[in-house]
């Protein structure tokens, strides 16, 4: 037996003890936020200005007010809040090359949206999360150590999947691999979560504490010949929230230096794509050839790092830039619904299709069928295009592009409400139950 019925101590009527270090993390976190914008930051309007500090505190204010307690559970809408800093927020202040060929009327517009779109969804998210939860008296347990076993085994598991996809050790059908790798993903991140909490919190013995930074790490690596970043960087974010929830502290030197590589690596991802992505992405790479790709990609990054090396316009673009999607919104703002008409919910009535399996539905639609659809109608690509490859709107883009602004309000209700739910759904309950 893994799991087991017992009894959940009630919830504690003292007064909570205060999260002090994650406060002050938090204020140091924002004044060397604030303080770095405002040394680099050259926004093309005032009004550009003005809209990355609104963006900005939006973003802020959920995490502020889990850290003080004002909301409990499951810290999910403040992360989720927090990634609109970078994709939102700061292309205003930088001086994006697209964000910057339209008005500042338009710049002010849209940022005012993400902002009403933030505090509608931190509102809701703020009623739905502070309502009291009526203790569990029993609920099912796993057991810590076998727990623990479970969670490393599926690290292990996951490790040798990836590495055999990508090695082409087997094949499986159109319909069975996109179920395998789903249910693989969402282990995985459990696990990572669930050991990196137990990590922060002290609960791990040290040799399993080991065996799973051992493991972390070659999850990593493993992830890193598909040479989609975006892989590897979400494992190492959901290992670095576990441990944050846990400790009630952020791992600061672990995150700076996984920023840096990541940073670094990027600077020579477009060049390794051009090399190894011949002809499609689904190329074949044994472990042995590990060490040469990652020799390739330090080389070509370091190149890029000196200026030895010529990039061309995908490469030169910055982090900031390739994550921002302020121009979608621009661009879905400037043309809905004067030039182009709303798409009245035309993305959003493929969902249940998409639920079904393929392998119960071979003509099922493909997964990214909205962002398709948005592209086409909005003339950044056609249906012959987006096989190849596609531009990624996010939801408050899609929303907008569907309803316009009660697009945006009905998305942060369904936002806050969700991330309330779940959130304060976890409070009272064990984090291994």
């Amino acid at each position: 037996m893994t799991s087991a019925a017992i009894p959940v101590p009630p919830l504690s009527t003292g007064t909570a003890t205060p999260q002090t270090a994650l406060r002050r993390a938090f204020w140091v976190v924002v004044g060397a936020l604030a303080i770095s914008v405002a040394l680099t930051a050259s926004p093309q309007y005032p009004e550009s200005g003005i809209g990355c500090a609104l963006i900005m505190a939006a973003s802020l204010l959920p995490s502020w007010m889990w850290i003080t307690g004002k909301v409990k559970g499951l810290p999910l809408f403040p992360i989720y809040a927090l990634t609109h800093l970078w994709t939102f927020g700061t292309p205003l202040a930088y001086e994006h090359p697209i964000v910057t060929l339209f008005p500042a009327s338009n710049q002010i517009i849209a940022a005012v949206s993400v902002t009403g779109f933030l505090l509608v969804g931190t509102f809701v998210w703020f009623l739905v999360g502070r309502r009291p939860v009526r203790p569990i008296s029993r609920c099912l347990l796993m057991n810590a150590r076998r727990a623990d076993i479970l969670f490393l085994f599926t690290l292990a598991g996951g490790t040798l999947l990836t590495v055999a996809t990508t090695g082409n050790w087997f094949v499986l059908s159109e319909g069975v691999y996109p179920i395998v790798r789903a249910i693989t993903l969402a282990l995985e991140a459990l696990a990572c979560f669930m050991l990196g909490f137990r990590s922060g919190s002290g609960q791990l013995t040290v040799a399993k504490n080991i065996t799973f930074k051992v493991l972390l790490v070659a999850l990593l690596i493993a992830s890193l010949p598909s040479l989609l970043l975006i892989n590897a960087m979400s494992i190492a974010g959901v290992a670095a929230l576990g441990f944050t929830v846990g400790a009630r502290r952020f791992p600061w030197k672990v995150g700076i230096v996984a920023v840096c590589i990541f940073g670094f690596l990027h600077l020579g991802k477009s060049a390794m794509r051009e090399r190894y992505w011949v002809k499609d992405e689904d190329f074949v790479m044994q472990p042995s050839e590990y060490p040469e790709l990652i020799s390739d990609w330090v080389k070509i990054s370091a190149a890029n790092v000196t200026g030895s090396a010529v990039q061309e316009d995908e490469a030169g673009q910055s982090l900031l830039e390739r994550a921002s999607l302020m121009q979608l919104l621009l661009y879905v703002q400037l043309l809905t619904p004067d030039s182009v008409p709303y798409m009245n919910g035309e993305t959003y009535a493929i969902l249940p299709s998409l639920l079904v399996p393929r392998i119960f539905n071979a003509q099922k639609v493909a997964s990214h069928e909205g962002t398709f659809l948005l592209n086409i109608h909005y003339g950044f690509q056609t249906r012959e295009a987006t096989e190849t490859t596609t531009v990624g709107f996010g939801l408050l883009n899609e929303a907008f592009a569907n309803f316009g602004f009660i697009g945006i309000a009905g998305l942060a209700v369904v936002m806050g409400g969700f991330y309330g739910i779940v959130g304060r759904l976890a409070r009272t309950a064990p984090i291994l139950s």
